[in-house]
């Protein structure tokens, strides 16, 4: 009995100076469980200035599958994540980070629940290791990098562990590439949401996320940015997420900081929780800063133009 070929994929890396870690995310996508023949890595290089491009075409010389290396000027992620995307002839397109290393099972797992749930695009777990460390270790706890699901529906889901079929990516454009760095997979979801596509969770499929921030210099410069992104992306979502309710959301999340750190102390005992007090402040007030940012500066755009 004939049995349909499984669907072809294309897994898209977008890179940026990040040499030392291909030795990390390359050879666990060489060695998924997902039949060889009918994947392809795409690695999106975003004008690095180091030996990434080399380093990447020395590791990916160990592997007989189809392995690209695309070059471009630097534009950032989303960029990136496009340029893969239109690069590709895939019937799915699965997005990780550079920064992440996927499980063995990870493509066979996502593309076997999008076939299963008849989904448009799915998410996998993100997991942090370096979870010794205080910064990392409350993002972990708080499950920062988690796939959003309210009142039982997907929300938006994380482009680091993500699988899209291509044609619902081509039908909205893809990522847009509006703004800074930040917030352009919350937009991505929500165009496909919009338009009719299905989103799911996946409880496996995991990657193993190493770029989380692991100082408080890098958590408030990370959130600032996010503020200022989300502050541009969200003026056009059709959601309850708009600017002002974002600014309130997080800066009332910062005056609950207890409240919230507290909430955590099933889960690491109440000494710890009560170290995430300085984090909650600092990543919520991180968020208005950059959003407050954007708003002075449409201001002074405003009475310059007046």
């Amino acid at each position: 009995m004939y049995e349909p070929l499984p669907p072809s994929v294309s897994i898209v890396i977008p890179i940026y100076n990040r040499a030392a870690l291909l030795n990390l995310c390359l050879p666990p996508l060489f060695a998924q469980s997902y039949p060889q023949d009918r994947y392809e890595i795409l690695l999106i290089d975003d004008g690095s200035s180091d030996d990434t491009v080399e380093r990447a075409r020395e590791i990916g010389l160990k592997w007989d599958g189809k392995f690209r290396i695309i070059e471009q000027t630097n534009g950032g992620p989303a960029k990136a994540r496009n340029s893969g995307l239109f690069a590709s002839q895939a019937d799915i397109i699965a997005f990780v980070d550079s920064d992440c290393v996927a499980e063995p099972r990870w493509l066979e797992i996502l593309i076997n629940a999008l076939t299963h749930h008849e989904a448009d695009a799915v998410g996998g777990p993100i997991v942090g290791a370096h979870i010794d460390n205080w910064v990392s270790f409350y993002l972990e706890t708080v499950g920062f990098y988690r796939h959003r699901i309210r009142h039982g529906k997907v929300d938006y889901l994380v482009s680091g562990n993500i699988a899209v079929r291509r044609n619902a990516l081509l039908a909205v454009g893809g990522f847009t590439t509006q703004g800074g760095v930040g917030g352009e997979d919350v937009d991505l979801s929500y165009k496909l949401i919009r338009e009719g596509y299905k989103l799911i969770v996946s409880e496996q499929g995991v990657v193993t996320h190493y770029g989380d921030p692991t100082t408080l210099r890098q958590l408030i410069h990370n959130l600032f940015r996010y503020g200022k992104n989300i502050h541009h992306l969200s003026k056009g979502w059709k959601t309850s997420r708009q600017p002002a309710f974002e600014f309130i959301r997080h800066l009332g999340a910062a005056v609950l900081s207890p409240y919230l750190a507290l909430r955590q102390a099933h889960k690491v005992g109440l000494l710890k929780a009560i170290t995430f007090v300085p984090l909650i402040i600092a990543e919520h007030l991180a968020f208005c800063a950059g959003s407050f940012t954007v708003i002075i500066s449409s201001k002074r755009k405003q009475t310059v133009r007046d």
